[in-house]
């Protein structure tokens, strides 16, 4: 997950490899979130070594050289613009001129945090997570203590 100066926007770009498109080119999609022209050089940078590869190894060893020699420095998964090409890019941005595009507010989903059930004993603490489809058995028993164990967070009711 890449972030744009320090904000979280969730996957700000993405490459898709030609076998993903019937027209047998790369496809290459920057975040509408984005709406420094800076932000969306460095991530097309990085989704261009995707490109290059053709999306065939990730983020793995083959992604990193390619990275690397372009100047694009950090995590591969959130790899951007290194010293060198932070210059490179900041001086093709006058070339360029504005930046057609106003930032889009693009909801992002909260993960759902459920107290999700578990079971624990009574006597000793050990606890355990429980999978729904045992749930209508009760709690299981503690293997150490042999005694029931107690019901931890959302259980339904029966």
């Amino acid at each position: 997950m890449r972030q744009a100066h320090g904000v979280r926007l969730g996957h700000i770009g993405q490459c898709w490899s030609t076998g993903s498109s019937a027209a047998p080119i790369n496809q290459i999609f920057i975040s509408p979130a984005l709406s420094d022209p800076y932000a969306v050089l460095d991530t097309l940078v990085h989704e261009l070594v995707h490109a290059v590869d053709d999306c065939q190894h990730k983020h793995g060893k083959e992604f990193k050289k390619i990275a690397l020699s372009l100047g694009l420095k950090g995590p591969m998964r959130s790899a951007g613009a290194g010293p060198a090409l932070q210059v490179q890019l900041q001086s093709l941005l006058p070339t360029l001129g504005a930046y057609p595009h106003a930032s889009l507010s693009v909801p992002m989903k909260k993960a759902m945090r459920r107290n999700r059930p578990r079971a624990q004993c009574k006597t000793c603490g050990f606890q355990v997570p429980m999978l729904k489809k045992y749930l209508a058995f009760g709690p299981p028993i503690c293997p150490k203590d042999m005694v029931e164990m107690q019901a931890l967070g959302e259980w339904p009711d029966t």
